[in-house]
C-alpha cells in the first residue's frame, strides 16, 4: 500500500481539484436558491 511521492503527489492535487469543483458547485446551487427565493418574494 506503499505509495511514490509522485502518486502521493497526483492523490493531493486531485483531492484539491475534488475541493475546488465542490465549492463552486456550491455556490451556484446557492446563488441559484438565492434567485429562485428573490423571484417568489418580488
Amino acid at each position: 500500500m506503499w505509495m511514490t511521492p509522485e502518486e502521493l503527489m497526483r492523490k493531493k492535487k486531485m483531492r484539491k481539484n475534488l475541493l475546488y469543483i465542490n465549492i463552486m458547485i456550491a455556490t451556484i446551487l446557492r446563488s441559484t436558491l438565492v434567485t429562485i427565493l428573490a423571484n417568489k418574494v418580488s
